[in-house]
């Protein structure tokens, strides 16, 4: 290392925070939350606030006496520089009025060093080949994500701080329009009366059995939210290709059959139709996943990268059980755990609602009854528990439902909302336009 490059530290902010609690002990407890051993860089100090911390686990008394006992029992006071250390760290401190300024030095310190030793693990594991790319990507953006939320620290406040923000909050939604929406307006009036819109940090649950509509489902609330509002929203399809998805989409704004789009047999106008529906899709901000990402790491670095360049407002993923993790588990029903956590950790991180479509387990076509209940989700534990809202598409089986080119075409679908967090569970009525891949309100006709 260069002469002029230095290990990030600050001996005067060390020695004047170890001192400020060898002249005044109440200050310990602070400095014990907010720092710990692995802050300090000089290892004399280093042992002095190891010495401090027992002392306070202890219960005992916090001062230039017990501290000398405390490094003389680990037989380290002679290598902290013995008693004459401690005065010396004592005198230097003519007020400690400054200690929360000199605490965060420490800790700015500390990060930077542990950036350096992260950044020099990182250069070296690109070095050595360790990691395939896909893993060092991963791995770059964990570690240092881990190193800046060091900076974070929890703090408490007193309930008659955040009281009037959120009056202020209830008094602006008491003003809102006559929907009452305080989240995102996913177009279907009786579904945002219960949800009141899709809110920022929630993880939505959308469970179907085979064939009842949840991918068209989930693009006519993209299509909606982003025609409506403009909204920016990610789509990420494991199921379904870019082609797939466009056609459906021109199928809801151009009202042309699928059929007739997938097979090109269309009349002039028809394809004139098809024309004007592009110039309302070309204007939607939607972002498609043509790389096909598989792992739930790689989503939540696109959408990280998304919101950084205030592109992000809307998530959703078809479907959760073909989403993987880079991490490895002994069964799969803990692997989808771990998904379904980080899809929720990433609505709160990154403050926008995901829509997560899921499978429901195959036991709900062994019953008569096949009106799905939250039991009824694929690995439904772990799914359950992140949930803020689970909502079921369902239809009641009809003679010659085997025949999925027909048997949905105008047909009666009730999106059931089974858990709601924040609100009441109820049931919407809608209409599948099988053939064009639409659901509309029951009350609108197609």
């Amino acid at each position: 290392m260069n002469e002029n490059r230095k290990i990030p530290y600050s001996k005067e902010a060390e020695d004047y925070v170890i001192g400020s609690i060898l002249v005044e002990n109440s200050l310990a407890d602070e400095v014990i939350n907010r720092l710990d051993a692995s802050d300090f860089y000089i290892q004399a100090n280093k042992n002095i606030i190891n010495a401090i911390i027992q002392l306070d686990k202890n219960r005992q008394e916090i001062d230039i006496s017990s501290v000398a006992d405390e490094l003389k029992r680990k037989n380290l006071l002679e290598a902290t520089g013995g008693l004459n250390y401690l005065l010396e760290l004592m005198d230097a401190i003519p007020s400690v009025i400054n200690v929360h300024a000199y605490i965060e030095i420490i800790k700015e310190k500390s990060i930077e060093r542990q950036l350096l030793n992260t950044m020099t693990d990182l250069s070296n594991a690109v070095l050595d080949s360790r990691l395939s790319f896909n893993d060092l990507i991963s791995e770059t953006e964990r570690k240092i994500i881990d190193v800046l939320n060091r900076r974070k620290t929890v703090e408490l406040i007193r309930i008659d701080a955040a009281t009037d923000d959120i009056l202020d909050l209830i008094e602006k939604n008491r003003n809102l329009n006559e929907d009452g929406l305080t989240g995102l307006d996913t177009g279907y009036k009786d579904l945002n009366k219960v949800t009141h819109g899709f809110q920022n940090g929630e993880l939505i649950i959308l469970a179907a059995r085979p064939g009842i509509g949840k991918s068209a489902f989930a693009l006519n609330v993209a299509s909606n939210i982003a025609g409506q509002t403009g909204a920016h929203i990610a789509l990420f399809s494991l199921e379904m290709g870019l082609d797939q998805i466009l056609m459906r989409m021109y199928a809801m704004q151009s009202g042309v059959p699928l059929s007739k789009i997938r097979s090109g047999n269309l009349t002039e106008a028809e394809f004139a139709s098809l024309n004007l529906a592009k110039l309302k899709i070309d204007k939607f901000n939607i972002y498609l996943d043509d790389a096909g990402a598989t792992d739930v790491e790689e989503v939540v670095t696109v959408c990280r990268k998304l919101k950084r360049e205030g592109k992000l407002d809307f998530v959703i993923i078809d479907y959760l059980q073909l989403l993987t993790t880079t991490k490895r588990f002994s069964n799969r029903t803990d692997e989808v755990a771990k998904i379904s956590r980080q899809l929720k950790l990433m609505a709160r991180e990154l403050e926008v609602p995901v829509l997560a479509l899921s499978q429901l387990s195959r036991d709900i076509e062994k019953r008569d009854d096949k009106r799905p209940v939250l039991s009824d989700l694929r690995e439904s534990g772990s799914i359950e528990q992140d949930a803020d809202i689970v909502m079921f598409l369902h239809r009641e089986p009809t003679k010659g439902d085997e025949d999925t080119t027909k048997q949905f075409r105008n047909k009666e679908t009730e999106l059931i909302i089974a858990k709601n967090r924040q609100g009441m569970t109820d049931s919407v009525s809608l209409i599948f336009h099988g053939h064009l891949s639409m659901f509309a309100p029951k009350t609108q006709n197609k």
